[in-house]
């Protein structure tokens, strides 16, 4: 390749990158604004917290410290010192490292489905592992970049080190830091094992780093893991460190991951995918084979991927469970289990933890994930009920408890409630309904999780799976709240834990399967009940001793019972389960973090610890963090709030700070037809409302013109074009956004006031004169200069959960209406808009359509009937496709938008490495509109008069993914093709990032 041609496409996947980087202008929200927090500083390592989650501060940064000697192994360079942000009241436990600015969103509440390691130090492992790789990736021309781009180039970089190996390298160094971590778990095998020999069986390998909507797709934490761990055996050294060598100092190879690959290990990526799979395959086919002891349940066939979780024996031949397929979001379902009829009862939103059955009220008990009301980074888990019977009964409801996070609830057979509380600095507790103010409260010291809560019927008593520093171990709580472990602790992974007539049922990896195990209260002794060819999982007790529970295949997982008398054997403590599934791979040479105590961790720093330092963090002094600058003139948030950017010459810097409760930009840019503009911008959210600043300086004014008509000439007349200064505005607002999350409904509401003032050229209609014969000196009135645009809006929106493959919400309304007003001029036209649209399905699965209607009118203003004002706002709501603004009058402007929806096919396929296509969808869209107007007859006499519009038509949308990229950045291209009633053939292509 020559030297210009490779910088040439160089440029060109650099805009494409960038396009990408500008996909990372957005933050996971902001705190609850009465958070006063605090940082902790040493060498390479800063963590800011909220000082009332002080010890998960001290764990995470002592943490850091501990792995500091182990983080970078493999690497030439150590790890880059990005700040970790902790986020502790919300429940959808994360961790992600963001650019613009560089810091780590550390979402400190432990997952629900743990292994057998408490959170803090999985997540601290995995993200501070993501610190060095992104330390080496930042030299050469990534080095040079920065330069120019500020934090901007290091997302550039990340181009340079494809999604999987960024996440497979990491989840191999968190599970070589462990015991028996997360990537040698059977159930992070299952759906590889199920799914056979991959390598062959699909022919575009793209499939599975791209995703699909036509089958499941294991993420790529699974299969860059297992890429990574293959690749690193085979070459005999950790391939992320090559990879971030060589492509920064190699920056033509951007165009394909392969090509470097080639050059670096003499294989592609798709070669690397190969090897792996039928490397593993072969490993698997050799083990001895194994068949489910449970028998399946009758049940509906399976039309896509589906998942039954959780089952419940109601009676004799009635199950209740979760489920959700590819093409429904999660369902609760009652089975009857002789005939395989199967009812929808409810929809629910998205679960926390599993459902209970309560019998005194024939009931079922449950917890999901909520929102807060305003702030992003407030969820909680609140418990929810509903009931099989009555007059409310199939009819979800939430029950509140202070807003207290709500997991396990348990009821005993005298109805009386008991559940798990996760409180945000870090303790779990057991809390048991008594007497009114007199519940039992039992608290967990810091470093140990519960992650499972059950009550057997003939001990009397409650049982909880905890996790620790030593492992998994079952422990129960008597009525006087004192708190017993019954097992060892094990790095053996336990799970849903269930009770019933002196036995435990939950799942184990004891045996290196996920199988379901029983635990003999009375004997002691601990029994592996199942064997099964993939997994068997959420075990619950049924009638005559029996186990239900869901089983796995390649389709999902399915619904299946287990006579009371089948054991397979008894098991034998240990301290670790058999490594059954995963074929041998390097063990490096790191610091097992098992044999750190979450007890030392959170000591505070002594006097005599020079290079540690905590103080307050004070969010008023940090509001401004300049982070990245660019050679040219844009609007950042016109990427992330509309989806398009225009770029000009110039310069642009980008603020935002490490809480992410201020962001803004400042730009200068030169454009032919407008010269030199000069824009700033700030959004405030940290207090919970919505503040914004904007001001523009430079391009021309506009002009808000009055005319008449001269019947002798038959034109219009218009006074005196004006000279035209440079324009600039100054604009503020407040929103006041309220999320009302109710399981299957999200509901939305906000209210908006804003303030404009522009330099703007209005027509001054004061000075006309009007006598018999009309008006005489419209010419000589001359403009103005102010304008006042002051207006409030509400919004609200009711959408309903869609599934994987849903473009369109299945059911759902969006309406708004605004009032806007000019108050220091009479003469300027009021504005009234409103707007409503309803989803509703199509006639077959994901089909969607869709109604729109918009209506907008001016009120008061100037009024006349020898002259036409256009003194007035317009709304850019519901235009018709292949028109614009300038084309209505908003005189009682209604516009009407019909669209109907679907996919034309799935392809999956495409060219290997540089484009795949998921999906191919249609829209066939109808608009139609008309607005009243002015218009002079030839007399010169004003009459208002009706103007229709319409326009048909259609959308042909690409779902694509370049250059291998992940399920997460799939891109929608899409062609438009209308013919409106005015005008040519419109046709637009469109691109919607995934932001």
């Amino acid at each position: 390749m020559s030297k210009w041609l490779k910088y040439i496409v160089l440029l060109g996947v650099i805009l494409f990158a960038a396009e990408q980087v500008n996909a990372q202008f957005y933050s996971w929200g902001a705190d609850p604004a009465r958070f006063k927090w605090k940082k902790i500083t040493s060498e390479r390592s800063t963590v800011i917290y909220p000082q009332h989650v002080e010890q998960i501060g001290l764990a995470t940064h002592s943490l850091t410290e501990v792995l500091k000697p182990s983080i970078a192994y493999g690497f030439e360079l150590p790890p880059l010192d990005l700040p970790f942000i902790v986020h502790p009241e919300n429940m959808r436990s994360n961790g992600l490292v963001m650019w613009l600015p560089k810091r780590v969103e550390f979402l400190s509440s432990p997952t629900i489905d743990g292994y057998s390691m408490p959170w803090l130090k999985q997540l601290t492992a995995h993200e501070y592992r993501h610190a060095a790789q992104y330390n080496n990736i930042n030299v050469g021309f990534i080095k040079f970049l920065s330069y120019l781009l500020g934090e901007q180039s290091s997302t550039i970089g990340l181009v340079f080190m494809p999604l999987w190996m960024i996440e497979g390298d990491a989840t191999d160094f968190e599970t070589q830091v462990s015991s028996f971590g997360r990537a040698r778990q059977p159930r992070f095998t299952l759906e590889f094992r199920a799914m056979g020999n991959i390598a062959d069986k699909y022919r575009n390998s793209d499939k599975f780093f791209c995703g699909s909507y036509r089958d499941f797709i294991p993420d790529h934490y699974q299969m860059g893991y297992q890429m990574v761990s293959y690749g690193n055996a085979v070459t005999g050294r950790i391939m992320a460190n090559d990879m971030a060598k060589y492509g920064p100092r190699h920056p033509w190879t951007i165009v394909s991951t392969s090509w470097r690959m080639n050059k670096l290990f003499g294989f592609s990526e798709d070669d690397l995918f190969q090897y792996t799979f039928r490397d593993l395959v072969t490993y698997w086919e050799s083990l001895p084979k194994v068949a489910d002891t449970a028998s399946r349940l009758p049940a509906p066939h399976f039309s896509s991927y589906t998942t039954y979780s959780n089952p419940i024996w109601l009676g004799e031949s009635s199950v209740v469970a979760l489920k959700q397929t590819l093409d429904e979001p999660r369902h609760i379902v009652l089975l009857d289990t002789d005939t395989g009829f199967e009812e929808r009862l409810a929809y629910t939103g998205d679960v926390s933890t599993r459902p209970v059955y309560d019998a005194q009220r024939r009931r079922l008990w449950w917890t999901e994930y909520r929102r807060g009301l305003i702030f992003q980074e407030k969820v909680i888990s609140q418990l929810c009920y509903m009931d099989l019977e009555g007059e409310r009964a199939m009819r979800p409801r939430t029950v509140k408890r202070n807003r207290k996070n709500i997991l396990y609830p348990t009821v005993d057979d005298a109805g009386r409630m008991a559940w798990v509380e996760y409180a945000p600095h870090g303790i779990y507790s057991f809390r048991q309904q008594r007497k009114e103010g007199e519940d039992l409260v039992v608290s967990l010291p810091f470093g140990e999780e519960i992650h499972s809560l059950a009550w057997d019927n003939l001990t009397r008593k409650y049982y909880i799976i905890v996790t620790g520093d030593e492992g998994m171990w079952l422990s129960q709580i008597d009525e006087k709240g004192e708190v017993k472990a019954i097992t060892e602790p094990a790095y053996i992974t336990i799970s849903k834990l269930r009770a019933e007539n002196g036995k435990l049922y939950y799942g184990s990896i004891a045996s290196g399967r996920d199988e379901v195990h029983c635990l003999d209260l009375v004997s002691g002794k601990e029994y592996q009940l199942t064997e099964s060819a993939y997994g068997s999982y959420d075990a619950a007790p049924a009638a005559d001793g029996g186990v239900v529970m869901v089983t796995y295949d390649s389709l999902g997982y399915h619904p299946a019972v287990q006579r009371g008398d089948k054991y397979v054997r008894e098991v034998k403590f240990s301290r670790l389960p058999n490594e059954v599934l995963n074929p041998p791979r390097t063990k490096w040479d790191v610091l097992n973090i098992d044999t750190v105590r979450m007890a030392d961790m959170v000591r505070e720093p002594s006097d005599t610890s020079r290079n540690v330092k905590v103080k307050r963090y004070r969010k008023g002094l940090h509001l401004f963090n300049l982070h990245s600058w660019a050679p040219l003139s844009y609007d950042p948030f016109g990427l992330t709030e509309e989806g398009a950017v225009s770029f000009n010459a110039g310069a642009t810097l980008m603020t935002q700070n490490l809480l992410s409760s201020m962001q803004g930009f400042f730009t200068y840019g030169h454009s032919g037809r407008n010269g030199n503009i000069w824009k700033a911008s700030l959004r405030y959210y940290g207090l919970g409302p919505e503040f914004k600043f904007d001001v523009t300086y430079g391009g021309h004014q506009n002009i808000y013109r009055v005319y008449t008509y001269n019947p002798e000439t038959h034109k219009p007349e218009f006074p005196e074009e004006p000279t035209l200064g440079k324009y600039y505005s100054v604009g503020l607002s407040a929103s006041l956004p309220f999320l009302f999350e109710r399981g299957y409904h999200t509901r939305y509401l906000v209210a908006t006031a804003a303030w404009n003032y522009s330099n703007g050229l209005v027509a001054n209609t004061g000075s006309l004169k009007i006598d018999k014969n009309g008006i005489s000196n419209v010419a000589t009135i001359g403009y103005a200069e102010g304008l006042h645009l002051t207006s409030f809006s509400l919004g609200f929106q009711d959408l309903v959960a869609m599934s994987h493959r849903d473009f369109a919400p299945p059911w759902g309304v969006t309406a708004s209406a605004s009032y806007a007003i000019n108050p220091a001029e009479g003469s300027f036209s009021d504005l009234l808009a409103l707007h409503t649209k309803f989803y509703v399905p199509g006639f077959l699965p994901q089909n969607s359509f869709n109604i729109a209607f918009a209506y907008q009118t001016s009120i008061g203003g100037f009024k006349s009937k020898d002259a036409v004002s256009a003194l007035t706002f317009k709304s850019s709501k519901l235009l018709l496709r292949g028109f614009d603004s300038s084309q209505i009058v908003s005189r009682n402007y209604m516009a009407t938008s019909l669209n109907y929806q679907l996919p034309l096919c799935y392809p999956d396929g495409g060219l290997r490495g540089w484009i795949y296509f998921k999906r191919i969808r249609l829209n066939i869209g109808l608009d139609l509109g008309q607005y009243q107007y002015d218009r002079f007859d030839s007399f010169g006499v004003k009459h208002k008069a009706w103007h229709g519009m319409n326009s048909w038509g259609g959308d042909l949308t690409f779902d694509v993914n370049f250059l291998s990229s992940p399920a997460s950045a799939t891109m929608a291209l899409t062609l438009s093709v209308y013919r409106p009633s005015e005008g040519g053939i419109y046709v637009a292509f469109g691109a919607d990032l995934p932001l």
